[in-house]
């Protein structure tokens, strides 16, 4: 059985145990890459029922997790809940219901409560809106942090706080201030700048009734000097107010990353933006440090987030606008303006971002590489590895990154990609034939033709199906196919017996391998290392390891540190299973695996008829191997290789042969 089918199977019964409506209220892709991440993680097997039991959880822990992410809660019910409280990492909606300075002070405190959800005008018919109403209407006191005791006092803000205004906060906790009635507790949400004011305009078409009469146009245009017209912002006239500002669409959050600044190891994060209402448009970077970063929880590609006060570092003319959030800042954010036309997202439609860009995040169906166009985002993909070419740097003024093409096929289509640094380095690894699935996609188009792009920067991994233990060590997840009746093309599992094992070793190897059994390789991309000065030497070093200097072609690296080579196995195997006899490529790893050694221990041992016992071994031993068929590119021949292999009497009852 290949992979996509004990996928499509194990989505079915998925969706029996959720009590889904069917299996496409489950997305294909999330059971694919649930189902690799847990065979990733337990290679020495796992029953179809602890699977299923795993993926129910996750698939439990995930619909949960997404309320929690993606739903701004627009109550502040959960301060008052004595067993959970709300993580701070909780995005919050809140309404300014009144505004008053603690008697006898000059401290100022919110009366906020829940805010109405701005796209769902009729949210609160029946009796769960009746329920969610209640909640919202619960209030609290907040102490207001002194950075926005200016706009309290300034003429530009006047009666900005007493239009139903309303805000996004995170990072809120809730204390007692005292001084409550026979001293009851007077509980209050602590100060926070982690907070963003929301503007509303008149043409948003999703504006609840109840918000429209109090819309901000003539602050955008006294502040920031743009107002929306066209379904876009453009320039008004020249701010009002006399100070630093930056109106712009989001594009795009990077994940928190740490970095070094002024000695420090702090958080960082950073913003990426277009000043749409310049002309032409200008792109903006906004650094985030520090306790700072919290703020980007705020927003979403599409938004469109206004900074009153940022550092704004000089610029020349063209170049990206870079801003920092500094101490004074004030955040003003306009949810994304979508069309009163356009349909909600399902697992049976395709997203849309702000940006254009279509997201199969949520899709509910297997893509295949037929299917791809350009702009596409969050594919996962299963595939063939057909080639992967050597490393070919891209540089610019920013430095080099590595980068990798690769050529795959899913029987559907071939279609090339590029995968950059990290993940380049580990596709490096992979073989032709190998059976990968590939998380989190996006395509682009070069030449006409449509490209695959990924990096560990945008989320993007990769399993080596082909080569994980746990399948063959899991008789419920595959079934058995006859030697004699293997596709020319393939990935399929054979319970065979070894018959003979012979080395293979036609590349630089050490001087203690009397076998030709090893080879030495660069650790970071599994390829071989060549001698730098002799290019063309293929054999066995004449002295101890550490007295060579080594380079790899494939990394374009010239000199290696000794410390980066590292010996491999390099053996085939005629394999037998009663229909067929045949000779096989094996991997170094399957290899260890049948050898029971390491090459390192193979290199240990004193002499020729110590290390050649070592290969004698595993003859008539049975095993369960993971088997992949291919030709190489521009060859007719085809050819069989191991790619994972475990004991047969590691395997629990097998299915019926295929």
């Amino acid at each position: 059985m290949e992979f996509d089918e004990t996928v499509a199977a194990l989505r079915t019964e998925l969706a029996a145990c959720t009590r889904a409506s069917s299996a496409d209220d489950i997305p294909w892709n999330w059971v694919a890459t649930a189902m690799a991440r847990l065979l990733s993680e337990h290679g020495s097997g796992v029953s179809r029922t602890v699977l299923l039991s795993e993926l129910e959880i996750q698939w439990y822990k995930l619909s949960m997790g997404e309320v929690l992410q993606i739903e701004t809660l627009r109550t502040v019910a959960p301060f008052f809940n004595r067993s959970v409280k709300p993580p701070p990492a909780t995005v919050f909606g809140l309404r300014i219901d009144g505004m008053q300075t603690i008697s006898g002070t000059g401290i100022w405190l919110w009366r906020v409560s829940g805010a109405p959800e701005p796209l769902d005008a009729g949210g609160t018919k029946g009796s769960e809106g009746f329920r969610r109403k209640q909640s919202a209407d619960m209030q609290v006191d907040a102490f207001v942090h002194q950075r926005y005791y200016p706009m309290i006092e300034a003429n530009e803000f006047g009666g900005f706080f007493g239009r139903m205004r309303t805000l996004l906060a995170t990072n809120l906790w809730m204390a007692d201030r005292g001084g409550g009635a026979g001293g009851q507790p007077v509980h209050t949400l602590l100060p926070t700048t982690m907070l963003a004011f929301e503007l509303r305009i008149r043409d948003d078409p999703n504006l609840p009734e109840s918000l429209r009469a109090h819309t901000d146009e003539p602050l955008l245009h006294n502040v920031f000097g743009v107002q929306y017209a066209g379904g876009r912002f453009v320039r008004s006239g020249d701010p009002v107010f006399n100070a630093d500002q930056l109106w712009c669409k989001v594009e795009f959050i990077s994940e928190p990353e740490t970095k070094w600044r002024n000695q420090q190891l702090v958080s960082y994060r950073f913003i990426e933006g277009v000043l749409e209402h310049e002309d032409p448009p200008a792109m903006v970077t906004i650094n985030l440090w520090g306790e700072d970063v919290a703020i980007a929880r705020l927003f979403k590609s599409g938004y469109y987030i206004g900074l009153l006060c940022p550092v704004v570092k000089p610029r020349t003319p063209g170049a990206t606008v870079v801003a920092e959030y500094g101490d004074l800042t004030i955040t003003f954010v306009t949810c994304s303006i979508r069309r009163q036309s356009e349909p909600a997202a399902s697992q049976f439609s395709i997203a849309q971002n702000e940006s254009g860009f279509l997201d199969y995040r949520r899709y509910a169906h297997r893509v295949q590489l037929c299917q791809c166009r350009k702009d596409m985002i969050n594919l996962t993909l299963v595939a063939r590895i057909v080639a992967v070419s050597d490393n070919l740097p891209y540089t610019d003024s920013d430095g080099t990154l590595d980068r990798y093409a690769v050529r795959i096929d899913d029987g559907s289509a071939v279609c090339d990609m590029t995968l950059w640094g990290e993940l380049g380095r580990q596709a490096a690894g992979m073989l032709p034939g190998q059976l990968v699935l590939l998380f989190s996609l996006d395509t682009s188009e070069e030449n006409g033709d449509v490209v695959l792009n990924g990096s560990v920067e945008t989320g993007t991994q990769i399993y080596n199906i082909s080569e994980m233990t746990s399948i063959p060590m899991s008789s419920a997840l595959r079934s058995y196919s006859f030697l004699a009746a293997l596709p020319p093309v393939a990935n399929r599992y054979a319970r065979v017996c070894i018959v003979a094992v012979e080395p293979v070793g036609e590349h630089i190897r050490d001087v203690r391998d009397r076998l030709a059994a090893t080879a030495l390789v660069h650790t970071a991309c599994r390829r071989n290392v060549l001698r730098r000065d002799r290019p063309q030497f293929n054999g066995i070093l004449e002295g101890p390891t550490d007295g060579f200097d080594f380079s790899c072609p494939s990394c374009s690296i010239d000199s290696l540190p000794n410390e980066d080579v590292t010996p491999v196995f390099a053996i085939r195997a005629r394999i037998d299973d009663g229909t067929a006899s045949l000779v096989v490529q094996v991997t170094p790893a399957a290899a260890a695996d049948i050898l029971r050694v390491s090459p390192s221990q193979l290199l240990e041992l004193p002499d020729r008829r110590e290390q050649q016992g070592v290969l004698t071994r595993p003859r008539g031993r049975e095993v369960v191997v993971s088997i992949t068929t291919f030709s190489e590119p521009l060859s007719i021949e085809r050819e069989v290789r191991i790619d994972a292999v475990c004991e047969s009497g590691d395997v629990g009852m097998p299915s019926a042969s295929i």
